[in-house]
């Protein structure tokens, strides 16, 4: 039996040489491409993971007809993933901190202290309005807000595009930014992958100052992410809380 020798002949050296170079560059895109997709896996996480602690807050608000204090070491508490309120006052301790995940019961990943973390490993900051009526912090005090009125009843955390001077502000103006949304109940924010750097602009610097003086600070910012931001930041309206409230008959 005869056998066409062209039947037997195998790759040359130039193919094989053409096949692994296709299958190194596939490769390489494929190990370049990974840090990306894991980034926007984890972003993905906490977009979807900070819209459930919203609806957390807001589940709270109904029944408890009050916003939960946020997890602090102020006065002498302990940072164990619970709200601290003042002792025998309609109060709390401070009105910025971490999130009081143990509180809202959530459903997430915890550290050893207690504090409901992001896929940074960090835990999620929490603001809530220290707004005062007849000497009442309606937002955080049982039914305050019912008592006070909702016309009375105007938050004065500020969402805003930038800041441009450091240092605590009670509004954009006073940030020198542009406002996106004023008068919100809370805000609750994560500080993203560049967590070790908070500071490394103004921008994202006005995201951690209220951990330093919660009761004046009222500025946050909310920006696309960039080289100089790439924080989450999440806020629960005065329309939005009221209407959930009612729909809850905590309000009017």
């Amino acid at each position: 039996m005869n056998v066409n020798p062209l039947e037997q002949r195998g790759f040359t050296l130039i193919e094989i040489a053409i096949v692994v170079l296709i299958v190194s560059i596939l490769l390489g895109y494929t190990v370049a491409m990974f840090p990306v997709q894991q980034q926007l896996k984890q972003y993905r996480h906490v977009e979807s993971e900070m819209e459930s602690i919203v609806e957390h807050l807001i589940a709270f608000a109904q029944v408890n007809g009050r916003l939960p204090c946020p997890d602090t070491s102020a006065g002498g508490s302990t940072i164990d993933g619970l709200e601290d309120r003042a002792v025998g006052l309609n109060d709390c301790e401070a009105f910025f901190g971490f999130l009081p995940g143990g509180t809202l019961g959530i459903n997430g990943k915890y550290n050893d202290a207690g504090v409901l973390i992001d896929p940074w490993s960090q835990g999620y900051g929490y603001a809530v309005s220290n707004l005062d009526v007849a000497g009442d912090k309606v937002l955080v005090t049982s039914n305050g807000i019912r008592a006070a009125g909702i016309p009375a009843t105007v938050p004065d955390l500020f969402i805003c595009s930038d800041s441009t001077i450091l240092g605590n502000h009670v509004d954009c103006t006073a940030a020198g930014s542009n406002l996106v949304v004023g008068n919100v109940a809370a805000v609750v924010i994560s500080l993203g992958m560049d967590y070790e750097l908070p500071a490394t602009s103004n921008i994202q610097a006005e995201n951690v100052d209220g951990f330093h003086d919660g009761s004046i600070d009222k500025v946050y910012i909310f920006s696309a992410r960039r080289d100089d931001y790439d924080d989450v930041v999440k806020w629960i309206s005065t329309n939005l809380l009221f209407s959930r409230m009612i729909a809850a008959e905590q309000l009017p």
